[in-house]
């Protein structure tokens, strides 16, 4: 009995193991969207069997990050044009209804958070880093959403985001973009340090508009 409990244990490590190297890959833009994903490759890349891998893969399948196509396999998803109207609003709902919690939980160590979040998707555009900056700029707004303390809506944040940027590729969209979300980023941290709610929610959904009429010029226009 024990051993078969010690197995199945096992088992659920390696398909998380499995999972979060997966979405690593993702987040890195080693697989992108529109890819086949072949279960020897991860198997052999990963070092385990194949068992985990297909767990891992079915775990991302149901969360909408792939598609599963019947005597092919999985598929990374592409995001569609409704798919991200609807995320994007649900976006801006989770973040306008965080920033007033969040402003009136200020602290300075929060603070301090924010800042640092800003200036590390700051570094990522003078290095010209490209992928690697929808996470920083993720984790920049998640700095304000968690302010509020409330874990599932910083859950539901990150998840929607990543439903968002995980599944649409960057090749199309145009250059220059990053240089302006420094200025929109800056914008939000004045209005949060100054406990300008107003402001802090007009200025937050204007950065989430621009950036999704960014994002749908380039994959769907």
């Amino acid at each position: 009995m024990a051993n078969r409990e010690t197995s199945s244990a096992g088992d659920q490590n390696l398909t998380q193991m499995a999972y979060r190297r997966i979405k690593e890959m993702m987040l890195n833009y080693d697989i992108v969207p529109g890819q086949r994903l072949i279960f020897g490759d991860f198997a052999k890349r990963l070092g385990v069997s194949r068992t985990p891998v297909n767990n891992a893969l079915s775990i991302l399948a149901n969360e909408g990050f792939l598609d599963f196509i019947p005597n092919q396999g999985y598929r990374v998803h592409e995001i569609t044009q409704n798919e991200a109207e609807n995320l994007y609003r649900i976006r801006e709902v989770l973040e306008l209804g965080a920033i007033e919690e969040a402003i009136r939980k200020i602290t300075k160590e929060r603070l301090q958070v924010l800042e640092n979040q800003k200036r590390l998707y700051e570094h990522a555009v003078v290095e010209q880093i490209s992928r690697g900056r929808f996470t920083l700029d993720q984790e920049f707004h998640a700095s304000y959403v968690q302010m509020a303390e409330n874990p599932y809506l910083a859950g539901y944040f990150r998840e929607v985001y990543q439903r968002i940027f995980l599944r649409h590729r960057i090749e199309g969209l145009r250059a220059g973009r990053a240089k302006r979300v420094v200025l929109e980023h800056e914008d939000i941290c004045r209005a949060i340090i100054a406990k300008d709610i107003r402001n802090a929610k007009k200025v937050i959904r204007s950065h989430i508009r621009a950036g999704k009429e960014y994002i749908f010029s380039g994959i769907f226009g």
